[in-house]
């Protein structure tokens, strides 16, 4: 009677053991698909296409009619806008380090730096299908980065937007 539970245990214990999958055996069927695994010792330079999107403070200022004074008054307001422009941003990833380059215009006036117009990219995870991450333009502004290595598109989002398409940089010239 004592040897039944002990047999349902060691039962239950390898079908348990079998539902993970050693790491480092390769499987013949592997086709790639889990992208939470990194991959050691590329180097991604990356020259990406596309439209940004940020915020606009523009200062108007003219007359306006006050129907209690009876006559024209100066009036000056502050109107924030949603601006759309097209432009380039750069990515280049060395081993499990990665940097981007934004341009001046996404860049808020107060800032966490950078280094030469490139900005270190946090939790950088480089997929077979897809490479992402984070980077910090300032306390309150963490864009996120998504990159599908299939399709090349490209998109960045927080209080900054940018949508397009990367291809890969050589670095030589085209002409």
């Amino acid at each position: 009677m004592k040897i039944l539970p002990l047999a349902m245990l060691l039962v239950a214990v390898s079908a348990g053991a079998q539902q993970y999958e050693r790491v480092d055996r390769p499987r013949s069927n592997d086709m790639r698909q889990n992208d939470d695994r990194r991959y050691a010792g590329e180097d991604i330079q990356l020259s990406c296409f596309g439209q940004a999107e940020n915020t606009r403070y523009e200062n108007r200022s003219g007359v306006e009619w006050n129907s209690s004074t009876h006559k024209y008054e100066q009036k000056s307001e502050v109107v924030a806008g949603k601006h759309d422009f097209d432009t380039t941003v750069n990515i280049s990833i060395h081993d499990d380090r990665g940097r981007i380059r934004i341009p001046k215009q996404l860049i808020p006036p107060m800032n966490s730096g950078g280094s030469d117009g490139w900005w270190d990219i946090d939790e950088l995870l480089v997929g077979h299908n897809e490479i992402r991450g984070r980077f910090r333009l300032n306390a309150l502004n963490r864009p996120t980065l998504n990159i599908d290595r299939r399709s090349g598109a490209i998109t960045v989002e927080g209080m900054i937007a940018f949508n397009g398409r990367c291809e890969m940089d050589s670095g030589h010239r085209r002409f």
